[in-house]
Formats: structure tokens, sequence, C-alpha cells
């Protein structure tokens, strides 16, 4: 089986252009109705995204239960499903065009995050790859409301990456590139925590290297590998922790803003248990946001692989 992260980028750095191009030419009705070929290729080329996308319904319809109406799997579901990422990218690029307020973003937690910040110490937040997570940090910098700093694995969607970097020349400003955290990381990214910035982390990938360590946990009726990376982090920053979601929601999206841990806390002696109970805890959010949301789930391979 093939980690997330050895998985090749598909689509080619001049498509990604051509796509941005034709947003700044005619705006996002005209690019999206440009999505629906391109989206219907790699339906019909993609057979490992296909059968993950398959995967993840006809589970997540276990999961649900009879008369959830969950989606059920097969091809109408897969390519809406691939519609939603596929648009969620172009939104991405939007909103780091500096053209956020077409989005129609809700953030009803705001005032949580003015409390935070206002504190003078900075947080720990978690997200995932549900939703448009890559958003909230553009927004941040548009509205300088904080700084964001996005820990991230720095080997994947390279050219999408570059795209990103012609539309905004702030968006690698604040992308700290890791592939584990060792102690010189760590003292850099406590520095920021005492400064009162913001660290984003995504917790729903495992580690590149091989010998990461993960906690294996229920998620959607069965056993799923976890990282604990997010939580060794966040007990050696010694910070409080959130969970940090942007959906989309209606014509629009919300950002989800949600207290986890005032402190991650890992006894010596019970280190392995605590941070699989926390692992634990953030698979369950994540269950309840893929019944609410489930188009707007983002991991296109086998999630549920053995290790």
């Amino acid at each position: 089986m093939s980690h997330w992260a050895r998985l090749a980028e598909r689509g080619g750095a001049l498509g990604l252009r051509m796509t941005a191009a034709c947003y700044r030419l005619i705006g996002e009705r005209g690019a999206r109705l440009l999505l629906y070929p391109v989206v219907g290729y790699f339906l019909l080329t993609g057979v490992a995204a296909r059968r993950a996308s398959r995967d993840y319904f006809a589970r997540l319809q276990r999961f649900a239960g009879e008369g959830a109406g969950t989606p059920p799997p097969g091809w109408a579901t897969s390519f809406r499903h691939m519609m939603a990422f596929a648009e969620s990218a172009l939104h991405k690029l939007a909103a780091w065009m500096g053209r956020s307020d077409t989005l129609n973003v809700a953030f009803p937690d705001r005032a949580r995050l003015h409390a935070l910040l206002a504190g003078g110490k900075g947080a720990l937040f978690v997200g995932a790859h549900l939703g448009n997570l890559e958003m909230t940090r553009a927004l941040a910098a548009e509205e300088r409301l904080a700084k964001v700093n996005a820990v991230v694995y720095s080997e994947h969607a390279p050219a999408f990456r570059r795209v990103l970097e012609a539309a905004n020349a702030d968006f690698p400003v604040n992308l700290i590139h890791v592939t584990q955290v060792d102690p010189g990381t760590a003292v850099m990214l406590k520095e920021k925590i005492d400064g009162g910035e913001l660290l984003v982390i995504v917790g729903d990938r495992t580690p590149p290297a091989e010998n990461g360590r993960v906690c294996t946990v229920d998620f959607l009726g069965a056993p799923a590998a976890f990282a604990q990376g997010p939580y060794v982090l966040a007990a050696l920053l010694e910070c409080p922790v959130y969970l940090f979601f942007c959906l989309r929601e209606g014509d629009g999206y919300r950002i989800y803003l949600e207290p986890f841990a005032e402190r991650v806390v890992l006894p010596r002696k019970e280190r392995e248990a605590a941070l699989c109970q926390y692992v634990r805890r953030y698979a369950r959010r994540l269950e309840e946001l893929c019944l609410q949301s489930p188009y707007q789930w983002f991991n296109f391979y086998n999630y549920w692989q053995r290790q």
C-alpha cells in the first residue's frame, strides 16, 4: 500500500495555471463550468481516487445506519465528491487572490479567537483535510487578524503550491515545512507560541517517515491510523489546543474554532494511552463532521490501510 505522501500529484502545472487565468478573466462561475469536464476526466482515469471515494461512502453509510440519508457509494456520488474537492481548490485560489468577499465566509466563533489573541499567547489549531482549511490562512493574511503559521509536509502538491504563490506573494510566508518535529523545530515553534502567534497542523494524515508514531483508533466503524505528532507537539509547547475547520455550508463557508484541551498532558507511565485518548477524541469529532458534511472529506487514498 502507498503512503499518502508518496502518491503522485495529479494534474499538471499548466492546467492549474490555466484554471487560475480563467478565474481572473471570467470569474468563479465560468471557471467552475470548466471544472466539470476536468473532474469527469479524473473520475474516469483516477482509479485509486475513485476507489477511495467509494470506500469512504460505503463506510460512512454503514456507520450512519439505515435511514440516515447518507449518500450511497457510486459514480454520481464520487463525481460530486471530486467536484467538491475541485471547487475547494478554486476557492483557495480566490482567497489568495484577495477575492474572499465573494465566498460568503461565516465565523461564529470570532469572539473566541479575539479573546485568545487578547491573552498575548498563541495556540495550536488542529485541523484536517475536511473542508477548506487553507482558505482560513488566506483570510487571516488578508484581514491581518493574527499571524498564522501552517506546519506542513513540503513534499506534497508542489504544482498547486506554485499556482497559489503566483496568485499571492504572501502565500509561502509563515509556511513551516517539516518531516518530523526535532528539538530545534520544537524550540522555534515554542518561540512563535510565546510571541502570540498561531500554529495550524492537520491531524488526519500519518507522518511520511516510516518510523512515524501513530495511534490506531476506530474511525467510521473500522481501525484507522492517526498521527500522534500534533498532541506530542502540543505537550511540548504547553499551549491551548483548538480544533479548527472550514466547511462548505449552503452557498458559503463556516469556520469552526472549538476548544480541545487547555493543556495536553502526557504522564510518563501512561504516555501512549494518553496520546491515543486525544487521538480518539479527535477522530470522533471528524466522524460527526463527516456525517454532517459528507462530501467535504478530501483524503483520496486508502485511509484504512494497515500501517
